[in-house]
């Protein structure tokens, strides 16, 4: 027997428990940080067409149409084009208001009618609602974008205006 007090055995950790912990952890972690935020920006695309044109929004007869949907009933409208001047497109803004929380669809729908009768190859709209803007408002805002209602001959008729429909949210 030695002197010191001590004993042969070495001291040895179980690291087991811990490293479970930091697993757990570094997997939550990954879980709550990883998720990313998906918004849709209206850019130009190259696209694969049989007309040999790459681009969709270069058409003079096609605009893509933009609604911006507010909460209080609010609706703004504007219109893109890659080979128009902002002069041009200028005049097919336009701004509606609401009234008590409630759009005004008459008056939007006869406003992307004129849209549509200018530019008769137009097809997309993206709609970019407020975070407080209810289901049921982006819903009628859609139906009033895809279709107009107007009676021929004493029968309703439903022609298409925009039925490429985007929803999409701004960046923040």
């Amino acid at each position: 027997m030695s002197g010191g007090g001590g004993n042969d055995e070495s001291t040895a950790f179980d690291l087991t428990a811990l490293m479970d912990i930091l697993s757990n952890l570094i997997f939550f972690l990954m879980a709550s940080f990883g998720a990313a935020v998906v918004a849709v920006l209206p850019a130009s695309v190259p696209t694969i067409s049989e007309g040999g044109e790459n681009d969709t929004a270069r058409d003079m007869d096609k605009v893509t149409v933009n609604l911006r949907l507010m909460a209080n009933g609010d609706t703004k409208v504007t219109v893109a084009n890659n080979d128009m001047l902002p002069e041009e497109l200028a005049p097919y803004a336009k701004s509606f208001g609401g009234v008590e929380g409630k759009f005004d669809r008459k008056n939007l729908n006869d406003h992307l009618w004129s849209i549509k009768e200018k530019f008769r190859a137009s097809k997309d709209v993206i709609i970019v609602p407020d975070d407080d803007v209810t289901y049921e408002y982006l819903v009628e805002a859609m139906d009033t974008a895809r279709e107009r209602h107007m009676v021929v001959d004493g029968t309703s008729v439903y022609p298409e205006m925009f039925p490429a429909v985007v929803v999409s949210s701004l960046v923040k």
